[in-house]
């Protein structure tokens, strides 16, 4: 029996936004900068910041057209049911209320966090365009939470990255409008994390009890294909580099968050490492601890800094076969699971069975974690990639969902308030 679903990291990508959301909105002086849909000859593309960035309705935040055989899971999806449609008068799924339901449901997902367009901000490089944008999208994702089911949809807003007051501000406005965290994009941000600058986000997401996560973007690498034509040759393999080595520039993010001493300073905030994995952790940990208290102990830390990490940090997973020894080593109440829906490499719609599964191969010890939990109706797991994956992977489960930390416990919270007023 697999634990009552709730997913920490799933996903609304531009490629799902609403055709018009900026276009229809942006002031004369930002309409040919501000995120918009123009027809091509093969549908609709989205033009941002006066670049042209791929099909609308993609196949994930790569913005690519769907084409059979070129990723064996987006099939799958395709197989069951999930369409991709470029052109005017198309519902995405991921944005069409009802269709997001239906999908969770599907799965068995009660609740989830959902991340929004974590790469506006690396697009656009008027900061001022930025922050506008960021404004926009949080307002319409609050509503579509709203549409879609408030007690099960759970956004996060954009947090702006080019201005840490405004960041604050932003915090604010958003905790007003119901939202409960947000998401930093941190790259191209106006000062390092490390930075007391961003004290101020710090500080409002401390007071607003609003969590700010950290997604992973994809490692960029030490080197680039040079131009468009060796990234068209090799594709394959730079995309296989960056995937492997996904986690890698959060390594980064969490050393500098805890070398800021944020958590030392806040102690009600609270932070979110999305995606990241968590195998890597013990290792990192080791590392800052030692460094610590060979190189940095003037910072006047009361705790070793990893130990901040277990106090006010947690992480998401999707799959990590050597999960169960590093539970210990990591924290428990610590560790978030996520189906990261819709993405190319989600488990949707197979998320209940691969867990079922993969819980029998789980020791008593960490069978003993798990909180309440629920039956999954029968189903057989499909062949090819699921069952595959569940072989290889039997280590990966729910045992250490959301439930057990204090981000979902809130969150768990919250649906339980809102079915009593419903």
């Amino acid at each position: 029996m697999a634990e009552a679903l709730i997913s920490a990291d799933n996903h609304i990508d531009l490629t799902y936004c609403p055709a018009d959301l900026w276009s229809s909105a942006a002031p004369a002086k930002w309409k040919d900068a501000a995120p918009r849909t123009e027809l091509r000859d093969d549908g609709l593309h989205w033009v941002v910041d006066g670049d042209d960035k791929g099909m609308w309705n993609g196949v994930g935040p790569g913005f690519l057209k769907y084409n059979k055989g070129s990723f064996a899971h987006v099939d799958e999806m395709k197989e069951a049911g999930f369409e991709w449609n470029y052109f005017p008068g198309a519902k995405p799924r991921p944005t069409t209320p009802e269709l997001r339901i239906a999908d969770l449901d599907r799965e068995g997902v009660k609740a989830e966090m959902v991340y929004g367009c974590l790469m506006i901000n690396h697009m656009i490089a008027d900061r001022a365009l930025r922050g506008w944008c960021d404004q926009i999208y949080n307002d319409w994702v609050a509503d579509f939470a709203k549409r879609a089911d408030p007690n099960r949809v759970f956004p996060l807003a954009i947090v702006p990255n080019h201005d840490p007051k405004e960041a604050a501000a932003e915090v604010r406005r958003c905790a007003k409008m119901g939202i409960r965290g947000g998401d930093l994009a941190f790259k191209h941000m106006v000062v390092p994390l490390w930075h007391h600058d961003w004290y101020a986000l710090w500080e409002a997401s401390a007071e607003c009890n609003f969590p700010i996560s950290f997604h992973s973007t994809g490692f960029q690498g030490t080197r680039a294909p040079n131009s468009p034509e060796m990234e068209k040759e090799y594709f394959t393999q730079y995309r296989l580099v960056r995937s492997a080595l996904f986690q890698t520039d959060t390594m980064e993010v969490l050393v500098s968050l805890l070398a800021s001493g944020a958590c030392e300073k806040y102690r009600d905030f609270k932070f979110v490492l999305g995606e990241s994995g968590v195998t890597w952790l013990p290792y990192v940990f080791d590392r800052l601890d030692t460094e610590y208290y060979d190189r940095a102990t003037s910072l006047g830390f009361k705790m070793a800094p990893s130990d901040y990490f277990r106090r006010q940090g947690y992480v998401t997973y999707q799959q990590d076969k050597f999960l169960e020894p590093i539970i210990p080593l990591v924290g428990e109440d610590n560790i978030m699971w996520g189906s990261d829906y819709p993405h190319p490499d989600c488990l949707w719609p197979e998320s209940g069975p691969i867990l079922d599964q993969n819980l029998a191969a789980l020791s008593p010890s960490v069978r003993a974690m798990l909180p309440t939990r629920r039956a999954f109706p029968k189903r057989k797991v499909s062949t090819g990639r699921f069952s595959g994956r569940a072989l290889r992977s039997s280590i990966r489960s729910a045992a250490t969902s959301s439930a057990m930390s204090q981000f979902i416990l809130e969150m768990r919270r919250l649906i339980a308030k809102g079915m009593s007023h419903g």
